[in-house]
């Protein structure tokens, strides 16, 4: 048992170097006026696809509309909301020329929501480049035009930003830097950004992409029935032969995508069988060996007194990564200890995922039903 506990000590090790060193391979993105371009603005069409934003579109619309740089306009798709967003997009597009707004009503079949909007409103879009962002971001007022320096130095079709999270609680700020390590080991940068292996990835807070790239993979007909709509695009950028680029967008870009424990669990929960395929055996795989790893780690000063306690304090190695994480966001150091319960919750929202989705035989998005055989003949394989 003692072979067992300090393996998995050196589990824990292994993981959170690799994750630092994706970290360190998703950089910032380059200060404004870095450029030597010269010549005309490039010119981005914004797409978001919004459903019951009421409480923060407004302000997410005057964030891109400000932005310098760039020759921008805005397309949001208005998803069948059912709140006051109409309202506040109907007075918004009266005050901004460059602001379109599609109202969809009925969903044809065959679609999610979002993806059916986001294809709407890529449809007429006119701009070198696209945009596919979330309708509660927050960005600095030349990112965008940053990012678009930026992948034309790298010569990338597709460059996407890992957004910052705006939430309150120590928990659950470290919960979040949890899901961050995951998520920098589910889409290695060290690869990604070095053209090595078939690892693609998309983030949906800031997906620029250049529109010809787009058209070339058929743009979100191929998606029209994925959940996790923003890591297939990049994945099909990807197999398509397009260089893609991921950067930290932390200092940049923040999204109100969960402000408290619960709303982060439940964020989770609705991608996380979607995540893997709605496949039963990669989800247990998964959860069982997140769940050994932190099982065995507590456990060790009774499984191997002695050496156990080594297995115990690795459980915090996640830490190493999680000081450049919390440099980067301004956060303060006592969010590290809480980094082990991310992963504990991690493989709470892995199972309520996947239970939820096979006992009710499908998933509920944006109060549509989807049967579990509709998601997986659908999806992006």
């Amino acid at each position: 048992m003692a072979y067992v506990v300090l393996a998995v000590a050196v589990i824990w090790c292994a993981l959170s170097a690799a994750t630092l060193l994706n970290l360190w391979a998703a950089p910032v993105l380059p200060p404004r006026g870095q450029s030597t371009e010269t010549g005309p603005l490039p010119s981005v069409s914004v797409v978001i696809a919004a459903r019951d934003e009421a409480a923060r579109i407004e302000q997410s619309v005057r964030w891109l509309l400000a932005q310098e740089g760039v020759e921008l306009d805005l397309t949001i798709v208005d998803d069948r909301s059912t709140d006051a967003t109409p309202k506040i997009l109907e007075r918004l597009a009266g005050e901004f020329d460059s602001l379109r707004v599609i109202r969809v009503d009925v969903l044809p079949a065959g679609w999610l929501g979002k993806c059916h909007a986001l294809s709407r409103g890529a449809e007429n879009a006119r701009g070198e480049w696209l945009l596919f962002a979330d309708g509660d971001i927050h960005m600095s007022v030349d990112l965008v035009g940053r990012a678009i320096a930026t992948a034309r130095a790298d010569k990338a079709d597709h460059l996407c930003l890992w957004p910052a999270i705006n939430c309150t609680g120590i928990a659950t700020r470290g919960v979040m830097l949890a899901w961050g390590q995951c998520l920098a080991l589910y889409a290695p940068a060290r690869q990604i950004n070095r053209d090595r292996g078939r690892k693609g990835v998309g983030i949906g807070a800031f997906n620029l992409v250049r529109r010809e790239a787009y058209r070339a993979i058929g743009g979100h007909q191929p998606l029209r029935m994925e959940v996790v709509d923003d890591v297939k695009l990049g994945l099909l950028l990807r197999r398509a032969g397009f260089r893609q680029r991921i950067y930290n967008g932390w200092a940049d870009l923040e999204a109100d995508w969960a402000n408290s424990l619960g709303e982060s669990v439940r964020a989770v929960e609705k991608n996380w069988f979607a995540g893997v395929d709605y496949n039963v055996a990669k989800s247990v795989t998964a959860i069982l060996f997140v769940a050994a790893l932190c099982g065995i780690a507590i456990a060790g000063p009774w499984l191997a007194p002695g050496v156990g306690w080594i297995a115990l304090a690795s459980l915090w190695a996640p830490a190493v990564p999680g000081a450049l994480q919390i440099r980067r966001a301004g956060w303060p150091w006592w969010v590290l200890p809480f980094i082990p319960l991310g992963f504990v919750l991690f493989c709470w929202a892995g199972i309520h995922s996947t239970v939820k989705t096979l006992r009710t035989g499908g998933i509920r998005w944006r109060d549509t039903f989807y049967t579990l055989a509709e998601l997986r003949n659908g999806m992006v394989r």
